[in-house]
């Protein structure tokens, strides 16, 4: 069994809403509070709003990436171009049962090519501190942290924050 990355279509958007609530979830139960993630899923992760993103909006979002295996979609991802020469990775997210198989970086490297092909010579990603499986995975591929930063949806009582993370691409 190979696994391929595509660009996510309509009919894929409960797979991916389900595949992002769950890892989320999962991912950072021990991370971050409960109250956060949830408003962070029922805002990002829902199906109405995961199935109007699944087109791309260039350059800004290249639309969602799925990884599938033997007709079943085990993870996504997606990103974007923040500037003339940046791109951000917003998620990664795998099935429990699909981490460790590679698909993650078959995903990292699906939307680096989408950056660097849309003129991108740097790339940004924002992980969760205390997220050490994450900050591996990402440091394992070349990003370094650079500065910390107040986490998008984080009431000022939060105080969750986020490592900014970078590599250049060429």
């Amino acid at each position: 069994m190979t696994a391929v990355v595509r660009q996510a279509v309509s009919a894929d958007a409960r797979d991916i809403a389900r595949i992002c609530t769950a890892s989320y979830r999962d991912a950072y139960r021990d991370v971050l509070p409960q109250g956060y993630i949830e408003r962070s899923v029922t805002a990002f992760y829902n199906e109405p709003r995961v199935a109007a993103d699944i087109a791309p909006v260039s350059p800004e979002w290249f639309g969602y990436q799925v990884a599938e295996e033997d007709g079943r979609v085990l993870g996504a991802a997606g990103g974007g171009m923040t500037g003339p020469h940046t791109g951000e990775l917003s998620l990664i997210y795998l099935e429990s049962a699909a981490r460790g198989r590679g698909l993650g970086t078959l995903l990292l490297d699906r939307v680096t090519e989408q950056i660097r092909a849309a003129g991108g010579t740097e790339m940004w990603v924002s992980v969760f501190l205390g997220d050490s499986r994450g900050i591996g995975f990402y440091r394992a591929r070349g990003f370094q942290p650079m500065q910390t930063v107040r986490a998008a949806m984080s009431r000022e009582d939060d105080h969750i924050r986020t490592l900014r993370m970078h590599r250049t691409i060429l």
